[in-house]
């Protein structure tokens, strides 16, 4: 049967992502990743093989853009595992890019999509993904952290930009080869960490980098927070960025599926230039996770591969004809694994 115009489309617009890494090496070859004030970012001391095998696990799956295993690597998190050595830190930071980035080079994607090689983002988790316990899901801080106005914010410009500094310090050469800054699981209620964010991107030295903020939603907020959540992620962007994407992440299907369309009725509102911005969705697996007995079960009945991916195609579906999106980039989180992500790949290419 031939594709229609529409259908081409649709099918251009999609970039598939890699799905879960922390949980993966948990499942698998690094349980000790769990109790690492680490968590992925562990293996870039053990055994940076694990991370480069999983890396292309994702990629022979269908992903075109695959994460850095670095979503809670900080100087803090490093300094808790007691790392301190200067260079050493930045050999650490400059290896969180160099795995991914040899993982990816090279490696050809099939399709006549929108990217013809694998690309790597930069995983950046929160400020509080880097507490100990983490505190992305709260967004609790201690001061000066908190949220009491111009110093937490001052504080989460500083921190996120010296984090960032310290990749790029670690090595030039890798981060500039980076394709994407993803800034990920940013807690709903941190509307100042959002904002930090922003000022650290939007400065000169990073400005023209493609960059996404990515929000966790462990519970749904009203339209209208949504909105203004909206509204700052893409709040005056200035002339010569890079191309600018707001993303769910972390987050039941059910959930990312109301917080989408509310993200595209705002991005409607707002008459943002589709070429400019772009959606990213990657919820995690349909597993809940329970506090007591520390075990996952499927609940929602989604877990399998086949359901999670239909699903997920169902919502890219909705957003894609939205028609406010430049590009839709689809992918898992915690619990999904490369299987998951080959069955979102195949059923997003058989349209």
């Amino acid at each position: 049967m031939a594709t229609s115009e529409s259908q081409k489309t649709w099918k251009s617009q999609i970039i598939i992502l890699d799905g879960a890494m922390g949980t993966l090496l948990c499942d698998t070859t690094s349980p000790e990743a769990s109790t690492s004030p680490l968590w992925s970012s562990a293996d870039l001391l053990l055994k940076p093989e694990r991370l480069s095998n999983i890396h292309k696990r994702y990629l022979s799956a269908g992903a075109i853009y695959i994460s850095t295993a670095t979503y809670q690597l900080s100087r803090d998190s490093l300094l808790r595992g007691g790392i301190s050595d200067e260079q050493r830190v930045r050999d650490i930071f400059a290896a969180g890019m160099r795995v991914a980035l040899e993982a990816a080079r090279g490696f050809e994607v099939g399709g006549g999509g929108i990217a013809d090689k694998a690309a790597v983002a930069l995983s950046l988790g929160p400020f509080g993904a880097c507490l100990q316990p983490s505190q992305e899901y709260s967004g609790i801080y201690p001061p000066p952290y908190d949220q009491d106005g111009q110093t937490a914010l001052q504080s989460l410009k500083e921190w996120h930009e010296q984090r960032l500094h310290m990749f790029q310090m670690g090595s030039p050469i890798s981060f500039e080869s980076l394709e994407l800054l993803a800034f990920e699981t940013v807690p709903w209620k941190r509307l100042d960490e959002i904002t930090a964010i922003r000022e650290v991107v939007d400065s000169e030295v990073y400005r023209q980098k493609k960059a996404w903020i990515s929000l966790v939603y462990p519970e749904a907020p009203d339209e209208e927070v949504v909105t203004r959540i909206v509204k700052e992620v893409f709040r005056e962007i200035p002339s010569g960025s890079g191309p600018r994407g707001i993303g769910i992440n972390c987050t039941k299907l059910d959930i990312a599926r109301d917080i989408s369309k509310t993200y595209s009725k705002a991005v409607k509102e707002l008459g943002l230039l589709q070429k400019d911005i772009f959606l990213v969705i990657y919820p995690d697996g349909g597993l809940t996770y329970n506090v007591d007995t520390k075990t996952w079960s499927d609940e929602s009945g989604i877990a399998d591969a086949e359901k999670w991916s239909e699903l997920m195609v169902d919502i890219v579906k909705e957003a894609s004809e939205e028609g406010c999106w430049g590009s839709i980039m689809v992918g898992g989180c915690c619990k999904t694994t490369p299987h998951h992500i080959q069955k979102l790949s195949e059923k997003c290419s058989s349209f």
